[in-house]
């Protein structure tokens, strides 16, 4: 519980006033609630032993009115408790957004369950948080009845909560023993979830390759695996969830045994009357009705403090862009890119470039090939800033490029990739996606430079069509022809074409290339290709094996040498 106020404090802060109203209306509820063993100890001796008329009408009138009041006032108590906790969790959701978005590529690549995993915290996580902060209203209200109710039967006989005061060190015992069992089962279960999320995802992103290798069976036999490895960790937490209250109960009804044997030989003597039991009675179911929902409260709140921890090893986490105080403008006239000794290894992995020194003069196009793995696409991907050199750094006209705020800098480069990805909105929106900012009556201009536009005004609504899930309503072609026009549209002086055509046809590649050529116009372009038809004209190739720079120059003079690129360029010729 203090875990979890801890973490949650900067959470609840702006909500203090409104959960002192809460607490207020607990201690109100429980107030109240209190008053009625009392005049259940005098309905029964003045009012139906006692034979007063009044007494026996009001008091049961008056007891109708307390519960109503607490009804009344229970509602304004939980209607605030659950608003707050749902305005928290919607909160913590915007956080994680928030982080996603600002997280480096890195860190998506290295999370374990992959994105399921992030969206089953985002979502699962939350949730047991917000059922978690549900039950602190328990936890704020019923201490407050406990202690009313132990007052009045120390007022009725101290020694009746000896009895009860024997009982209390166990039941604690029990609940910090089943805690530390269901911290540990929780955290279990919760990654079980993300397990089950990333295989969902997996199953529907990549249906076309399940049904196409008939992995239907592979996949559903995971699942299953999964959501049994699930079951077996609710089971457990069930298993303790619910084992905490029969011994509790055992505990006290034993306690409650002793407690009625003690009172028989009190009324015996004469020291107490049957309106002291009608008063101790209600009193003690009132306490173990407090003691129930105190230890299910505690319960939950331990399984939400799980859940917040897992979310602030997200919401903690360093991996995220650079933010700089007093950035350096970028230069608008600048005149090169300048990579200097630059290297780069993933964490745990071979070094992906070697010393790479190269630059480029701005309007100049450069073309990387060379074999898969050979690091062309790592060399444009620290340009993009999408990963940081292990050592070097990357220039522009002298400038380190991380002195750049990250949002101008990216402003200026524009990325067409081999695996084009359109939103689940329309095409308008997807193209408009390359410069908000810009005159929605440029998305049809940029479509027509791109050679896309013919085929998005023969679609049934134009460019109000939907692209469906990632471009899933487009072909190949299509799909890619709207990418260019979404970085025709954003008019970066620096261009990435990163694999753009491999994945299309002639015919497509042809459609496609035509685009290409109108968003190469004045721009300095990388071009990341296989096909070394598609960059002859580059005004420099670089040809890269193993993070290292072999070979350089234009198409013509790479011909005239006995190397690589020659021999590259007779394999795909023959």
């Amino acid at each position: 519980m203090k875990i979890l106020l801890q973490k949650l404090w900067p959470e609840i802060r702006p909500f203090k006033g409104r959960l002192s109203i809460v607490l207020f209306l607990g201690v109100l509820i429980s107030g109240l609630k209190s008053m009625v063993p009392t005049l259940m100890k005098t309905l029964q001796d003045e009012g139906w032993q006692g034979g007063n008329h009044e007494i026996a009408l009001y008091y049961p009138l008056a007891m109708a009115g307390i519960w109503l009041a607490v009804s009344f006032l229970r509602y304004f108590h939980l209607y605030w408790m659950k608003y707050v906790a749902n305005i928290i969790t919607v909160n913590f959701r915007r956080q994680l957004m928030n982080k996603y978005l600002q997280m480096n590529i890195s860190f998506f690549q290295g999370f374990e369950t992959g994105s399921g995993g992030l969206i089953s915290r985002m979502l699962n996580d939350v949730q047991i948080i917000q059922e978690g902060i549900y039950k602190i209203s328990d936890l704020f209200r019923e201490p407050f009845l406990v202690v009313f109710c132990i007052g009045y039967i120390l007022y009725l006989d101290w020694k009746l909560f000896v009895f009860i005061l024997v009982g209390m060190p166990l039941i604690a015992a029990i609940s910090k023993r089943l805690s530390r069992s269901l911290r540990k089962y929780g955290h279990k279960s919760q990654e079980s979830v993300e397990d089950l999320a990333k295989t969902l995802k997996e199953s529907l992103d990549g249906a076309r390759i399940v049904q196409s290798f008939n992995l239907q069976d592979f996949m559903r036999e995971r699942f299953n695996k999964q959501a049994d490895h699930f079951l077996e960790m609710q089971r457990k937490i069930i298993s303790r969830e619910e084992a905490a209250g029969p011994l509790a109960e055992t505990i006290f009804v034993t306690t409650i045994a002793g407690i009625f044997v003690y009172l028989g030989q009190q009324i015996f003597n004469g020291t107490l009357n049957t309106g002291d039991i009608f008063g101790f009675i209600t009193a003690v179911g009132l306490l173990s009705d407090a003691g129930r929902k105190i230890q299910y409260g505690y319960v939950k709140t331990q399984q939400a403090v799980v859940a917040l921890e897992r979310l602030h090893k997200v919401l903690d986490h360093s991996d995220t862009q650079q933010v700089l105080e007093k950035p350096t403008p970028f230069p608008e006239n600048w005149q090169t890119i300048e990579y200097r000794n630059v290297s780069f290894q993933f964490p745990g992995g071979d070094m992906v470039l070697k010393n790479i020194n190269l630059t480029v003069k701005r309007g100049e196009m450069i073309a990387l090939v060379g074999a898969s793995g050979s690091g062309k696409s790592t060399i444009v991907n620290l340009l993009e800033r999408f990963y940081q050199p292990t050592m070097g750094n990357i220039y522009i006209d002298g400038i380190e490029i991380n002195n750049f705020d990250l949002s101008e800098y990216r402003n200026h480069v524009a990325l067409v990739s081999q695996d084009v990805f359109l939103f689940g909105d329309t095409i308008e929106k997807n193209i408009l996606a390359g410069d908000f900012s810009k005159p929605i009556d440029r998305v049809e201009k940029a479509a027509q430079m791109a050679n896309a536009h013919n085929f998005i005004i023969q679609s049934e609504n134009g460019y109000l069509s939907k692209a469906g899930d990632q471009g899933s309503l487009w072909s190949g072609g299509e799909k890619q022809r709207i990418s260019i026009a979404r970085a025709i549209l954003k008019d970066a002086p620096i261009l990435i074409l990163d694999e753009a055509t491999s994945a299309l046809d002639s015919e497509s590649e042809k459609e496609v290339q035509k685009g290409l050529n109108h968003l190469m116009q004045g721009r300095t372009t990388f071009v990341v290709a296989h096909r070394l038809s598609t960059v002859a004209n580059a005004d420099r190739i670089l040809v890269m094996q193993k993070g290292e720079i072999i070979e350089q120059g234009n198409h013509q003079h790479l011909l005239t040498q006995e190397g690589t690129y020659r021999r590259l360029y007779n394999l795909q010729t023959q």
